[in-house]
């Protein structure tokens, strides 16, 4: 049997309409909705106990209450390339930004008047990525 244009153009959409009803078009997410938010906290802490005492007991439980969670937290981290931070990293995750934003709102007296008086060299910094 031979096949005209004709005849293959119409099968062909037909085939397309079909496709598209078994399979309808979903609506694009934005990808800030799919992205988790990852924090990266640095700091040389100089006084541990006062930083354990004063600075984690106040902080830990704000992250908690923002749904934020450790991914790692802890003592000195090894350097593969260039220098890492001096005894204090602590990586988490968060549902998205708004959540961090939030978290800092509530938590930025206790990094600026508590965490200075503890440690040195504080850096913290969040990334869209993925779950």
């Amino acid at each position: 049997m031979k096949w005209s244009i004709p005849a293959m153009s119409l099968v062909f959409a037909g085939g397309v309409v079909v496709g598209m009803a078994a399979n309808p078009i979903q609506p694009l997410r934005a990808a800030a909705d799919r992205l988790a938010v990852y924090t990266v906290y640095e700091a040389n802490v100089i006084d541990p106990e006062g930083y354990k005492n004063n600075f984690l007991k106040v902080v830990a439980p704000k992250l908690e209450k923002h749904g934020i969670q450790y991914v790692t937290r802890g003592g000195a981290p090894k350097g593969l390339v260039g220098e890492p931070p001096k005894n204090r990293l602590v990586i988490t995750r968060a549902k998205d930004m708004e959540t961090v934003i939030a978290f800092w709102n509530d938590s930025k007296d206790d990094f600026q008047n508590v965490a200075t008086k503890y440690a040195n060299g504080i850096r913290w910094y969040a990334a869209e990525g993925f779950e």
